[in-house]
């Protein structure tokens, strides 16, 4: 026991200096930028840092609607998340800050936490966005970032399809002014419930105005785009808003004619501190760990799609470094939580930005617009903002892909409609991670097959495959082929049990050659297996191992409990000879005589049989 507690401990301390060996992400890279930086560049990021502001600005607004949040969360966020990711990433490829798909994420972990109202929201918020910071920053760390490269599209994409959905529900009843205290539990109940509004559906001012904003939105976006479409629309709502209800005072009429935003910079007075009770942490574990996973793919694909139009290279575990330390500065602003943005990060490659000072110059913009002009944007109109979500929400479904993936394969058809229903009946950070289980078991039952042929012995001593349910010679060999991780062992299992049955089995080949990933599942099911044929008088050898499943054998300790002399690994130089010295051993082992053996190369069912195929004589 104590010997395996060390070995233990050596195998931890071992890991533990390979993390350390990882390369870290730079501290302060804008250092780098601001020391090399000229005029042309600061003029440059100048512009294309105020063109990202008057688009995110509107945009932030929404997005804190969406998520069931202040106005102010999403300014805040936004503003701080510009401003701190470059400073930690140094790169232009990025810009930082809410968005659509973190938004639907966080409105669903609000569900999950009972926060039916703004406040409550904003009260767990720094929390669940600080724990999503500091997985972020860990992952960053060990560099992990890759991994997003593992959830697959068709997750993602009926992620935000049932998203969508949920998000809409949410924001219709602020569009026909169903009242403040309304909440509904899914879209059709609150269609139905805008049915019975009757008349005063028709006669409803915020559903105008929402209607003048989404039909100036259509007509500004097609010349100007989506970031002016929204700021014209928003601008024309609110002074609409404001001229229908000074109108309605001078004649008498109702004094709450239009919803509005209100105090949109009342941050500093509510802004509330992360709590580090266990239970809190406990609860928003899964939330916290869907979100960052959410904010690595949006991060690095956004990044990736960057680097692909400027051509500036791009370190992805320096933009997700960037990114986590974003989070834990909103985290103690009251901000939302910041992803990657695919149509800011856009918009600032096309206004010109050659730097990370870009970005940061946009977030100064936003904070201070935030506190210089909060009275204007106290009086946008709460039904606008609904409006453009709605639409937000419309477009981003993109129903072209998930066309697409319905058309695809019985497999893909079901990981998205398995999403999209554990996205609509649970949270959606459950839907994310059910999704990829799927996808990911899908995947490990079409490796999980690993093909393996048993070959014997001619009277003549030649190679041979071995027909079904013939008694072997003595000596069986089995040729392995494909993976052998946990979701073959079963398989393998079946294959090993059927040759060890053999009454006149004495001596079992293992040939590895073509068989790759071994894990600790494989390898405990040889251990087994050696002890039982031991135990029985009988033998197992290994051939033909490649170096990285040697590796495995040997750190496992398997050769030693299957023999070391019967431990043959692949010999790269003489690809037969490792074959030739297992079946020696193994005439050794069964007390055969001495025979001329022929062997293929290759053996495999597809080939030509033996006797045609080029080979080599052993003596044996």
């Amino acid at each position: 026991m104590l010997s395996g507690l060390l070995s233990f401990l050596s195998t931890l301390r071992s890991f533990g200096r390979q993390v350390i060996a990882l390369p870290r992400p730079r501290l302060f890279p804008i250092g780098g930028v601001i020391r090399t930086m000229d005029s042309k560049s600061f003029k440059a990021d100048t512009v294309a840092g105020l063109n990202v502001a008057l688009l995110a600005f509107p945009m932030s607004m929404a997005f804190a609607m969406k998520a069931g949040l202040p106005i102010w969360c999403g300014l805040v966020g936004c503003g701080v998340a510009a401003a701190v990711a470059p400073l930690f990433s140094g790169s232009a490829n990025l810009s930082a800050g809410p968005t659509n798909a973190s938004a639907a994420l966080l409105l669903g972990s609000f569900a999950t936490l009972g926060a039916i109202t703004p406040e409550l929201r904003a009260s767990a918020l720094p929390t669940l966005v600080l724990m999503a910071g500091f997985f972020l920053l860990l992952t960053s760390w060990l560099r992990l970032s890759g991994f997003a490269d593992f959830v697959p599209r068709t997750v993602i994409s009926a992620y935000i399809a049932a998203a969508a959905l949920r998000v809409i529900a949410l924001q219709l009843p602020t569009v026909v002014r169903m009242g403040e205290d309304y909440v509904a539990s899914s879209l059709p109940e609150v269609l139905w419930d805008i049915v019975k509004m009757g008349k005063a559906l028709i006669t409803n001012p915020d559903l105008g105005l929402a209607i003048i904003t989404a039909i100036t939105y259509f007509l500004l976006r097609p010349k100007y785009g989506a970031g002016k479409a929204i700021l014209g629309s928003v601008v024309l709502a609110t002074f609409g808003a404001i001229l229908a209800q000074n109108v309605a005072a001078n004649q008498g009429g109702r004094g709450d004619l239009v919803r509005y935003v209100g105090d949109a910079a009342k941050a500093a007075s509510a802004l509330h501190l992360p709590d580090f009770s266990a239970k809190t942490l406990s609860t928003l574990f899964s939330p916290a760990l869907a979100l960052a996973v959410l904010v690595v793919i949006e991060g690095t694909a956004n990044a990736r799609a960057s680097a692909l139009k400027t051509g500036r290279p791009s370190d992805l575990h320096q933009e997700v470094f960037g990114l986590g330390m974003a989070n834990v500065a909103c985290a103690f602003t009251g901000g939302m939580a910041a992803s990657g943005s695919i149509s800011r990060s856009a918009l600032n490659v096309a206004s010109g930005a050659r730097t990370a000072l870009a970005s940061v110059l946009c977030g100064a913009f936003i904070l201070a617009a935030l506190f210089i002009a909060r009275p204007v944007v106290a009086l946008v109109p709460l039904s606008t903002l609904a409006i453009l979500v709605i639409l937000a929400e419309i477009e981003l479904a993109n129903f072209s892909a998930i066309k697409l993936i319905l058309k695809s394969s019985a497999q893909d058809r079901t990981v998205f409609l398995a999403t999209f229903a554990t996205a609509l009946l649970a949270p959606l950070d459950v839907a994310i991670f059910f999704g990829t289980a799927v996808a990911v078991a899908f995947y490990l039952r079409q490796t999980s097959q690993p093909e393996v042929v048993e070959y014997d012995f001619s009277e003549t001593g030649e190679l041979r495959e071995r027909p079904k349910g013939q008694a072997s010679t003595g000596i069986s060999i089995l040729h392995v082929e494909g993976s052998l991780h946990f979701g073959a062992t079963q398989a393998f299992h079946e294959h090993l049990r059927r040759a060890s049955a053999d009454p006149n089995l004495k001596v079992l080949v293992l040939k590895f050659r073509e068989a790759h990933h071994l894990d600790a599942n494989g390898v405990l099911l040889l251990r087994d297996l050696a002890d039982t044929l031991k135990s029985d008088g009988r033998h197992l050898i290994l051939c033909e191992a490649k170096p990285s499943t040697m590796t495995i054998i040997v750190n496992a300790g398997l050769d030693q409990a299957v023999g070391l002399e019967n431990v043959i690994p692949w010999d790269e130089t003489n690809p037969t000879a490792a074959l030739a010295k297992a079946v020696r051993r193994a005439r050794e082992l069964a007390g055969g005589g001495e025979a001329v053996l022929r062997i293929v190369t290759a053996p495999h069912p597809d080939l030509p049989p033996p006797a045609s195929a080029s080979g080599e004589d052993w003596q044996i």
